[in-house]
């Protein structure tokens, strides 16, 4: 086992390469192995996939590139992903990272400063988002240990790699891929999530490429973290091109708001012709997703008298009602609100503020194996 005082001799970070496989280009972090005549050339490029360093196979699953603190006057920071994997009482995501040139690396100086409820000096500022269930994890803690590396472990020379990893909540079993973020939000790329932690297992904390990997905590080690609080829910937003229709998701939960100006004409609860195929779409997901009661609440802007725009918000959710429960199954039951101009979004001073008061919300909960 090289000491980590001392330089090892194949452990080299190179600036970025492209590499073809079976003619389609794939940009991989090259990592260079010292040679001997035996042995390929420096530049030879590792593409995506598993590779050798100095006999050992390296999952070489994501890159990653960024300055340090985020400042292009500071060094680059480069690494790989080597693995998301499924552990005993959670998921542990092993990474290597170094700078290619300039002074020796500083781990410290990879990560944001830990802080509350984290120990100091750990490498905590990592994220795998879940876009299928809609949630997000961040490394475990309890009241003793912060279950992520050291980032002094992780100090090294120009050109060297050393292996970090981080412990997250246990992953859903249906779940198959992960985003993983570096700090800063910086992207390395959706990850397969694989099962058991990688060997052989090495005594240093933050081995160099190819001599192990770190020993990270498993089973009781992890039973007093709180997985719920490393857990939270995310809201996905997307709209039509026409922003006919926005759509919020949470894991639990999806609302749907629906521009009045397109789905009626003005003081009017008579749905106009270019409704019909936003509230099919709309009806279709209640049909696949829905469950439990479908709140249809219809909104105005302040134009007119708080008693009349009560009515006509009420008129025009019914009609939304109306066109959605024939298409949208037996499994969820509608209730129509009118919320007049009691709740507005914007300003009503505005002919724009108005536009955006005027309209329909649709809001349903999920079935939670619909995710």
């Amino acid at each position: 086992m090289t000491s980590p005082c001392r330089r090892p001799r194949d452990r080299r970070l190179v600036r970025p390469l492209h590499a073809t496989a079976a003619g389609a280009a794939a940009v991989a972090l090259a990592v260079t192995l010292s040679m001997t005549s035996a042995q390929a050339a420096p530049d030879d490029t590792v593409p995506h996939g598993v590779v050798q360093v100095a006999g050992q196979d390296v999952p070489v699953l994501g890159t990653f590139v960024y300055h340090e603190h985020q400042d292009d006057a500071r060094p680059e920071v480069r690494g790989v992903i080597h693995g998301v994997r499924r552990i005993d009482g959670g998921t542990v995501v092993y990474y290597s990272l170094g700078s290619a040139g300039g002074d020796s690396f500083r781990g410290s100086s990879a990560f944001p400063d830990s802080s509350s409820p984290y120990r100091l000096n750990r490498g905590v500022a990592i994220t795998i988002v879940d876009t299928t269930t809609l949630h997000a994890y961040v490394p475990l803690h309890d009241d003793a240990t912060t279950f992520a590396s050291d980032t002094g472990d992780l100090n090294s020379n120009p050109g060297e790699l050393r292996v970090g990893w981080a412990v997250f909540p246990e992953l859903p079993a249906s779940v198959t891929t992960v985003q993983v973020n570096m700090p800063w939000g910086t992207a390395a790329g959706e990850i397969p999530v694989q099962d058991g932690a990688l060997t052989p297992v090495s005594a240093e904390p933050a081995p160099y490429v190819g001599e192990g990997w770190p020993q990270v905590p498993q089973g009781t080690a992890l039973a007093n973290a709180d997985q719920k609080v490393a857990t939270f829910p995310l809201t996905r937003r997307s709209s039509d091109l026409q922003k006919t229709a926005q759509v919020d998701e949470t894991p639990e939960q999806t609302s749907v708001t629906l521009d009045a100006n397109v789905l009626f004409a003005k003081n009017s609860a008579e749905l106009s012709s270019k409704a019909s195929a936003t509230l099919a779409k709309v009806a279709a997901d209640i049909a696949a997703r829905g469950t439990g009661t479908v709140v249809v609440t219809g909104h105005t802007d302040s134009d007119g008298s708080d008693a009349s725009n009560q009515k006509l918000s009420e008129q025009r959710a019914a009609s939304v009602v109306a066109a959605l429960e024939p298409q949208a199954g037996s499994a969820v039951t509608f209730k129509a609100v009118g919320k007049g101009e009691s709740e507005p979004v914007a300003t009503n001073s505005t002919p724009e503020g108005q536009q955006q008061n005027r309209r329909v919300t649709v809001v349903y909960s999920v079935k939670g194996d619909a995710q």
